[in-house]
């Protein structure tokens, strides 16, 4: 009976942690959908939304030194989406600059619509980015 007891208070603790570890910054990537050449700059971290949202429009100019970014987003759904995004900066040797510097900004993306989003890199070592989305 001992036996038994403990393996169920090890499979529960084993199903809390794996739980806790799910709301603990462990993110699914999904695979975003549309033109590739902007896909490879959009970066989904909940799967179910990676086949409803695409950049539908995106710019970039360097403005002293630094880059500067213009994306906009497209709503694929009819449905309202609650998200959050933020940039990431990334060398010419494709390691990320000031890691986590960004913070979350949230925003609504209406059903069947745009929003725009707009970014200047932190210093001018930047030569790309990408932009992390997340449902709320």
């Amino acid at each position: 009976m001992k036996k038994w007891t403990t393996t169920g208070l090890l499979s529960a603790v084993l199903v809390i942690f794996i739980s806790g570890c799910a709301t603990s910054g462990l993110e699914a990537t999904g695979k975003p959908h549309g033109d590739p050449k902007f896909a490879k700059h959009l970066a989904i971290h909940n799967e179910p939304l990676a086949d409803k949202i695409i950049i539908s429009q995106m710019n970039t100019r360097v403005t002293g030194n630094l880059l500067e970014v213009s994306v906009v987003l497209e709503n694929l759904t009819s449905s309202d989406k609650q998200i959050q995004y933020r940039f990431s900066w990334y060398g010419d040797d494709n390691f990320e600059i000031e890691q986590g510097g960004e913070p979350w900004t949230p925003t609504t993306l209406n059903g069947k619509s745009t929003v725009q989003m707009k970014a200047v890199a932190p210093n001018a070592s930047v030569t790309t980015y990408k932009i992390n989305v997340r449902e709320l």
